[in-house]
């Protein structure tokens, strides 16, 4: 009974997860500061990808981490991305034949059904999808059944946003959360936040030599509208359009408070904030 609850929780965030970035595919990552392209960079740094090595990057996203990794592998590599959204395969496409890349493809996959042969990769490399393998019993085990022995993963998640509670805390005043429902998710779903926390995860799952490491980062927004139109080109739209969905009146005051407090965040350069980023190694 508790495997099939946390079936469907996953099924309900999937069906979410596509219908969001399907609709901010064409602009995610152009708008505002190119942070996720940093951080694209710096996983596949950090990660033990060999010239000639064979790679998958699951949640691929526009390529922030696919991109360098193709660099990395080199001509006689291949770089395989996958992503649950069609449009976000569509828009990577295009700009891998636009730069004419002959060692890398993009194809429309669940994760939780990878359509490769056992032990088909030498790295296995996911940005900001940690947490989603954590809704079901499954976990990690298609990462690695498809990992080769000896192989390396690397994934990217967030650490704790400090300055994004006051955002969070905002959003509830507008859609209140069931306080049992989120308690008792808290309580099914192990912390991945913190590096001792994706350190425990990524050793319970049967990775080795398991490396883990937090990184402080400074992202800076021009002005408050280029801030607001970012938040409309990632993850957090599905939220907004929850909140515009109640009505004209409230996503105009939500926006109003939302500028606000982005006051407190005011810098010499624009609107500075500190986004903690984790980065987790391990091997099959």
């Amino acid at each position: 009974m508790k495997g099939e609850k946390m079936s469907n929780k996953k099924e309900n965030i999937k069906r979410e997860m596509k219908e969001t970035f399907n609709k901010i595919a064409k602009s995610f990552g152009e708008v505002g500061p190119k942070y996720w392209d940093e951080f694209g960079n710096r996983l596949v740094k950090l990660s033990n990808i060999k010239e000639g090595a064979e790679v998958l990057d699951v949640g691929m996203g526009r390529g922030a981490s696919l991109f360098p990794a193709i660099k990395k592998v080199g001509e006689n590599g291949k770089v395989i991305g996958i992503d649950i959204s069609e449009n976000m395969v569509k828009e990577t496409y295009k700009e891998i034949s636009i730069k004419s890349i002959e060692n890398a493809k993009v194809l429309v996959m669940d994760v939780d059904k990878l359509e490769f042969n056992n032990q088909s990769f030498d790295n296995i490399i996911g940005g900001f999808v940690f947490g989603y393998f954590l809704f079901s019993e499954n976990r990690f085990d298609e990462i690695l059944r498809v990992l080769k022995k000896g192989g390396q993963v690397g994934f990217s998640m967030w650490g704790n946003q400090e300055d994004q509670k006051w955002l969070n805390k905002l959003i509830k005043r507008y859609i209140p959360v069931n306080k049992k429902s989120e308690n008792k998710e808290k309580s099914t779903i192990p912390d991945f936040s913190t590096v001792e926390g994706v350190k425990k995860i990524l050793n319970n799952s049967g990775f080795k030599n398991i490396k883990v490491y937090k990184e402080e980062n400074k992202v800076i927004y021009k002005d408050k509208n280029e801030w607001w139109q970012e938040m409309w080109s990632n993850a957090a739209r599905n939220t907004l359009e929850k909140i515009d969905n109640l009505g004209r009146s409230e996503i105009e005051e939500f926006k109003k408070e939302v500028f606000n407090e982005l006051e407190e965040f005011r810098c010499e350069q624009g609107f500075c904030f500190t986004m903690p980023v984790i980065y987790a190694l391990g091997t099959k």
